[in-house]
Order: C-alpha cells, then sequence, then structure tokens
C-alpha cells in the first residue's frame, strides 16, 4: 500500500480547514443532498463529503457507509487532494497503490473510487466530494464534469457556513438591542440557502450536458440557474452587510496573483453571458499582491457580474493597470449607463439607481456598498465613472503590499 505524501501547503491547508469550524459537526440537510445527488448521478451505492484533517479523513456527509471516519493513511482522498480534476481509479484490487489496502481487502470493499478535490478560494485542497462502488467501474464524461460541479456546490456550501458562523460569533458580541435583528438576518440566510446547493447543482450539471440541449428545455434551465444564482448573490450580500455593521471582520491577508484570480472570476461569470450579445475580455498577466483574496474575488465578481447584467449587447473589458505601489482593476461596459445625478448613490446601502423597467436585474442594493467597505479596509477604494446609453467604467485599486 503506497501511503500519500503530504501537500507542499499541508501546515496552511490545515489552518484553513479548520477555519471553517467544521470539523465534528452535526449532519446538515445542505451536504446530505448534495451527496445523495453525486451517488444518484453516478449510480454508486457510497457517496461521501470527506474531509482531510492531521491524522483522519471525516465524513461531513455520507450516504451508504456507516464508518464517521477512517484513519488518513489509508485514505483515497488523501491521493485525491494532491490534485486538481476528478481523481479516478478504477479497480483499486488490480492498482498496486491501494490492493492491499485495508478498505480494499475488507469492509467496505472498495474496487472503484473517483473523488473532486473540494478547493476553495484560497486554493487549499480541503478534501473531497468522493463515490464509491465495490464492483470495478468507470465515470462516463457526463458523471465526471457533474461531480466536479457537485464538489463546487460543497465548497459554496462551507463558504456560506463559515460566513453564518462568522455572522453568529459577531451576534453574541453585539448589544442586546439588536441581537432580535441578528437573529433574523441569520434564519432568513439559513432558510433561503438550504435548497440552493440542489438548484444550482442539478441545474449547472444539466446545462453543461447534452440534457439542456434537449426537447427545447434549455431556456427553462437557464431560468433556473439564474434564478437560483441571483438569490445567493442576495443572501450573500445580506450576511456581508450584517457582519460588517455588527463587527469589522478580520482580514486574511497573504500574497496572491490577482492575474490568477481574474481568471477564475472569468470562468465564474461566464454563464452570466448566455443569451446575451455581449463579449468578455479579462486581461492576462501575472499581478502579485498582499491581500485578502477572499474579499478581492468577491469585489471583482460583484463588479463584472454587475457589467454583465447591465450590458445587452458590446463589450465588458476587465483590464489591470499597475500604478505607483498600486494595481487598479478596471471595469469597462457598453451598457444602459447611470445618470450623472445617480452616480452618487451607487455605494449607499440598499440603494437602486435603475429604473422599474430593470427590475429583474435588480439585487439587494448591497453589493457596491459591501465591496466598496471591503476595499477601503484593505486601504483601497472604489471609484465609478459613467454615461447614460454608453456605458460605466468601475475602477478598484488596491495598495500591491497591505499596511
Amino acid at each position: 500500500m503506497k501511503v500519500a505524501p503530504l501537500p507542499q501547503d499541508e501546515p496552511e491547508r490545515l489552518a484553513a480547514l479548520r477555519g471553517y469550524a467544521v470539523l465534528d459537526s452535526t449532519p446538515e440537510n445542505d451536504f446530505d443532498e448534495l451527496t445523495r445527488f453525486a451517488s444518484e448521478l453516478c449510480g454508486t451505492p457510497i457517496a461521501l463529503v470527506s474531509l482531510v484533517d492531521a491524522g483522519r479523513q471525516w465524513f461531513k456527509a455520507r450516504v451508504g457507509l456507516d464508518a464517521a471516519e477512517t484513519p488518513r493513511d489509508i485514505a483515497f482522498c488523501s491521493h485525491a487532494i494532491l490534485q486538481r480534476g476528478v481523481f479516478e481509479v478504477e479497480d483499486a484490487s488490480a492498482d498496486p497503490r491501494f490492493a492491499d489496502n485495508p478498505l480494499v481487502a475488507s469492509q467496505p470493499n472498495i474496487r472503484f473510487y473517483a473523488g473532486a478535490p473540494l478547493v476553495n478560494a484560497e486554493g487549499f485542497a480541503l478534501g473531497t466530494l468522493c463515490v464509491i462502488d465495490r464492483v470495478p467501474r468507470h465515470l462516463d464524461a457526463v458523471q465526471r464534469q457533474g461531480l466536479a460541479v457537485l464538489g463546487r456546490q460543497v465548497i459554496a456550501q462551507l463558504e456560506l457556513r463559515r460566513q453564518l458562523v462568522e455572522l453568529a460569533h459577531a451576534r453574541d458580541r453585539a448589544l442586546a438591542g439588536v441581537r432580535a435583528k441578528d437573529v433574523f438576518l441569520a434564519t432568513m440566510g439559513h432558510e433561503l440557502r438550504t435548497p440552493l446547493g440542489g438548484i444550482l447543482g442539478l441545474s449547472e450539471l444539466l446545462l453543461e450536458g447534452p440534457v439542456g440541449a434537449l426537447d427545447g428545455s434549455g431556456d427553462d434551465l437557464r431560468a433556473i440557474h439564474r434564478a437560483g444564482s441571483h438569490l445567493l448573490e442576495v443572501v450573500e450580500d445580506i450576511l456581508g452587510y450584517a457582519q460588517l455593521e455588527l463587527d469589522q471582520p478580520r482580514l486574511r491577508s497573504r500574497p496572491f496573483d490577482l492575474g490568477e484570480l481574474l481568471a477564475d472570476v472569468e470562468a465564474t461569470v461566464r454563464p452570466l453571458l448566455r443569451g446575451r450579445a455581449v463579449a468578455l475580455n479579462v486581461a492576462r498577466g501575472s499581478a502579485p499582491i498582499v491581500a485578502d483574496p477572499t474579499r478581492v474575488r468577491q469585489i471583482v465578481y460583484n463588479l463584472v457580474a454587475n457589467a454583465i447584467r447591465f450590458t445587452e449587447r458590446g463589450s465588458v473589458e476587465v483590464t489591470l493597470e499597475p500604478g505607483e505601489g498600486t494595481i487598479a482593476v478596471r471595469v469597462r461596459d457598453t451598457g444602459v449607463g447611470i445618470p450623472r445625478d445617480k452616480l452618487a448613490l451607487l455605494f449607499q446601502d440598499f440603494s437602486q439607481v435603475h429604473g422599474d423597467h430593470e427590475a429583474e436585474l435588480r439585487g439587494s442594493g448591497l453589493g457596491l456598498a459591501i465591496s466598496r467597505r471591503y476595499a477601503r479596509l484593505m486601504g483601497g477604494d472604489i471609484v465609478a465613472e459613467s454615461e447614460p446609453g454608453r456605458g460605466s467604467t468601475f475602477t478598484l485599486t488596491l495598495p500591491r503590499e497591505q499596511a
């Protein structure tokens, strides 16, 4: 049996995992539903959300397996987290890495394994969403793609769960007079996000596979996905606003490449382009910076997603512009634009600057306000320029090094 080597970033990876405060937590329906769907999609009797701790793999959700954890040195997931794509073993009994593994030689008698690494926004592989069978087999292209999609939804649920935990901690420190509001926000956030994992995971899977092209169902699937994505953004805006109001959040600054982050955001917003005659052009190149990558990604996503939503045709351009000790991300669009007298309202809480005919595009009215506040917490800022009918330009400027 071959024991998997430790990832090069193992101390940081473990710190990131423990930052979610999820290990040894009670079962949660959001994760259970995604795990059941993975089992059904891949046709396997066993499916797990496995988080790889220092000496064990612990299961946040499980289908078809009684054990709550197993030793890390015999875990297939220890191998899966060393790569970014789906890790697949078609017949473990014929694979020299696993043939004498206790999990193969005895219960649960693993023969087939496929695991999608759970990679968070900072790039740390926390564990896997994996499926297991007791007979040799392999996944087809749609199943592999679907498992990867569902893995991304598990990460999204972990991020939302962490935000809710942080909000709860902030609530406990808040004054008694605002605690009722905190409870309401936390409860509302939970109730709204509960169905999103299944909705987004299933609709994205069907859109990316062949099913969405059949019997004219593509438009309905896209409508479902847009509605789910919109609701998720509203929930995150509300939770982010509540956290900012209650307590200044702790920034997690570290070195990262802003160019790589832009590429990641580009891949994330691509589904928003469906049905729009809009070209998205995102700058390429390396741009090292020290900041909180999660918050920077949140800001850039907000700016690019807004530009796409309010541009029916034309283009959205995202460029990187270095300055003296700073770097700017500039997002230009050819969309509807904003009247000069409404520009000042853009960054005010709950403000809406577009008319009733654009009601379907409205969000919480918090995204830009939250983005500017996070930018300023990191020593930067966001400014806007616009002309009705000719488009808008939003510029995020950040220091290359945090003070």
